[in-house]
């Protein structure tokens, strides 16, 4: 059965490892000496991401969580107040997702010391997802043959289940003007900050629609308060849960920079749309979520199913045919010094993870 006090242990252990992204070898290497220590067949994939295996019993199942965490994310204290984790305010508590990683290996010592009989497991641990689903993106399927699976890397309780995301363009925009004195004769540049300007000014940002976002976050550029500035840099991003409406708003990105250079032809435009990842969505009757939602009442926990307009590795899950969702595992108010995780919440993610392996 699932122990609090070694399940908080574990957690505190491992968010003692600094691992930012980028700089996951430290956690990698713990993570796989523990898994190995449970009996599992580990290998690192050309990546460095984390796979391990365990024989079971039925059909396989693969179980998800992320190695690498946000800044501030170094020399992290944790406390216990209460029911809850925090850090000392200068850091994150790593709860995203270190939870993820000590719900996986406390299911896994606990059905190790209750000698139960489990589903073939796949642990599939990645690099770089917070910095841009790297890891996922450059896993190795072929060593996967799961095609449903759990990922523990939500806000919340484990009854919060994610069955939808956007796709994610993302947007880079340099233009290149003239520059020139602004004093002496700015009739001789040509200001990309103006231009900038039109092309950001005529976007449709914020909420498009109900599945569909937009936004421009960075802006750089200009040399000196007194020089008219002749390149500046953005960078913006569309997220959307239809294709059609991600593809649509990209190619309006697009027209409207185009447009606003007509004006402008001795400026030039360097204009970059990326595709980081695709949109996915489980029906309700998929099978992985129909048995998160059953077994959520069975262990008296209220399931949420409904979607997000966040990005994680699920979203590359999905788009290579496994069907994949995403849990809760305690974590609140990700992302921020203000970081806990509510030990109740933690647990009964573990509890799901315990009792999700022994079904079939």
């Amino acid at each position: 059965m699932i122990n609090q006090k070694r399940l908080v242990k574990t957690f505190i252990d491992l968010v003692k490892i600094d691992s930012p992204s980028g700089e996951e070898i430290l956690i990698a290497k713990e993570m796989a000496k523990r898994l190995k220590t449970l009996g599992g067949k580990v290998k690192f994939d050309s990546f460095g991401n984390v796979i391990a295996k365990f024989d079971g019993l039925g059909e396989p199942l693969m179980l998800n969580a992320h190695l690498d965490t946000v800044e501030p994310g170094r020399a992290i204290k944790p406390k216990i107040s209460g029911n809850f984790i925090k850090s000392d305010g200068s850091t994150i508590v790593g709860a995203d997702d270190k939870a993820g990683l000590s719900i996986i290996l406390e299911a896994l010592v606990s059905v190790k010391e209750d000698k139960a009989d489990h589903l073939p497991l796949e642990i599939v641990l990645t690099l770089g997802e917070e910095s841009g689903l790297f890891g996922a993106t450059n896993l190795d399927y072929t060593k996967i043959s799961s095609r449903q699976g759990v990922a523990f890397d939500g806000h919340g309780g484990v009854g919060n289940i994610t069955v939808s995301a956007p796709g994610l363009n993302r947007v880079d925009v340099t233009v290149i003007g003239r520059s020139a004195h602004a004093g002496v004769e700015p009739e001789k540049g040509i200001s990309a900050i103006e231009i900038a300007s039109k092309i950001i000014s005529g976007l449709n940002l914020g909420r498009i629609d109900e599945e569909t976002t937009a936004n421009v976050g960075l802006i750089e550029g200009g040399s000196a308060r007194n020089a008219v500035a002749e390149r500046v840099h953005f960078k913006g991003e569309i997220r959307s849960r239809d294709l059609k409406k991600l593809e649509k708003h990209a190619l309006h990105f697009r027209e409207t920079a185009d447009n606003v250079m007509v004006n402008f032809s001795e400026a030039r435009l360097e204009f970059e749309i990326v595709s980081e990842a695709g949109p996915y969505s489980l029906a309700e009757d998929t099978s992985i979520v129909q048995r998160a939602v059953e077994l959520c009442k069975k262990l008296g926990i209220k399931p949420e199913v409904a979607p997000t307009g966040g990005l994680s590795d699920v979203n590359i899950f999905n788009t290579h045919g496994i069907s994949v969702l995403d849990v809760g595992t305690g974590a609140h108010e990700l992302h921020t010094t203000r970081e806990t995780l509510n030990i109740k919440e933690f647990v009964e993610a573990a509890k799901f993870c315990y009792a999700l392996i022994q079904e079939r």
